[in-house]
């Protein structure tokens, strides 16, 4: 390769000498000092298909046979006169004019007008108008085909109109009534079936209730005061039991049950005014106890639970002087024997309190005793005990 081979050189002399002809300009020459702004003269237009044509025509050249950007070997080692280089001063241009160009079908149709040319492959054609100036060839729309606008102003009527019917039925057939009719009287049918209940009206037993085993003596008294005594140990001893017999003895006058007051004034005449709150006026009942040796006869009175502390202080001021002994002594079925001891004793039965005054021989002593809510008197401590056991567990009603 020769020395001063420029390949750079070549291809732009040669690519600046396609532009001059493309483009139809004189080659650019130095400018000379003096002419220090010079007038810029657009070249001149051509249209827009000639230019799209002349890009794409093949630029004549020293290589017209060889393809794009191949240069033949001969002219590899061509010598390049070198030209001094001369230093250029500096010029000022007008903005050139910008070539940006859109084209359309409009802007090449008045081009062709412009120029009187045509369009290859296009002949202008005149409108086909009858001689008799009829409108044949075309179509007729009348006016009924065509929408209207009118009929879109028809829809908010429409809804309008539907809203308005709907109010008025709902007022009619809602509101008119509510307000202004009668009110609606609903009837329930009910079946009732007719069924028929025996009641059995049940007396409240003037006793206590006790738990079994226990016999029950049902007798008249004639009489009241001490007979009334004397009528209750004549039931309580006419017929003897078996021991640990516990019998219930229940004294009438005429058929009618004696009272609280009769049976309880006549056994203990000299009742202190204390007790009587808690004694008279309420349930009773009097039994006989059989035991092994003697009968006793005894007395239960339902006091209140509440009540029990109060009558347990007077029977404790009852104790003293002994007098209790003497205004007890109708608890005695048999003779009375002659007493020994000088106070009052205490006895266990589970949570029962007892206090007893005992006398010669067996099965003889006045005792009394708590339980629940009943008091219990006696003429022996096995009958309080007998008693006591008997208003425990299972209770049934006593009635006379």
């Amino acid at each position: 390769m020769p020395e001063n081979f420029n390949l750079n050189s070549d291809f732009s002399d040669q690519n600046s000498q396609q532009g001059q002809e493309m483009s139809g300009s004189q080659p650019n020459h130095p400018i000379s000092p003096q002419y220090s702004q010079p007038t810029y003269e657009p070249p001149p237009q051509m249209p827009p298909y000639q230019q799209a044509q002349q890009q794409f025509q093949q630029p004549s050249g020293q290589f017209p046979n060889q393809p794009f950007g191949q240069v033949p070997p001969e002219q590899y080692y061509q010598q390049i006169p070198e030209q001094p280089f001369e230093p250029r001063p500096e010029q000022k241009f007008a903005p050139p004019p910008s070539n940006v160009f859109i084209r359309t079908s409009e802007s090449d149709l008045e081009r062709i007008k412009a120029e009187g040319g045509t369009m290859p492959g296009i002949e202008p054609s005149e409108p086909f108008i009858p001689s008799d100036g009829s409108n044949a060839g075309f179509q007729e729309f009348s006016p009924e085909s065509t929408p209207s606008g009118k009929k879109k102003n028809f829809v908010p009527l429409i809804i309008i109109a539907i809203l308005i019917i709907a109010g008025g039925l709902l007022g009619y057939f809602y509101l008119v009534p509510l307000l202004f009719g009668e009110k609606e009287t609903m009837v329930t049918t009910t079946t009732t079936t007719e069924t028929t209940t025996t009641t059995t009206i049940v007396v409240s037993s003037p006793y206590p209730q006790i738990s079994g085993p226990f016999q029950k003596s049902v007798f008249n008294v004639e009489i009241s005061g001490p007979l009334v005594v004397e009528a209750i140990k004549s039931a309580a001893v006419a017929e003897l039991s078996s021991p640990d017999t516990f019998k219930i003895l229940i004294p009438k006058v005429h058929d009618d049950p004696l009272t609280n007051e009769e049976v309880v004034l006549s056994l203990i005449p000299q009742l202190p005014q204390r007790l009587h709150p808690y004694f008279l006026a309420r349930k009773y009942l009097v039994y006989v106890y059989y035991g092994e040796v003697n009968p006793s006869l005894g007395l239960i009175v339902d006091i209140g639970e509440e009540n029990k502390a109060e009558v347990k202080s007077v029977f404790l001021a009852w104790e003293k002087n002994l007098g209790i002994l003497n205004d007890l002594k109708n608890f005695f079925l048999v003779n009375i024997p002659a007493k020994k001891a000088k106070e009052f004793q205490e006895a266990a039965n589970a949570e029962a309190e007892i206090r007893y005054f005992p006398y010669p021989g067996e099965e003889m002593a006045i005792s009394y005793g708590f339980v629940e809510q009943y008091i219990v008197i006696s003429s022996s401590l096995e009958s309080v005990n007998s008693a006591i056991s008997h208003l425990r567990g299972v209770t049934e009603p006593i009635y006379p």
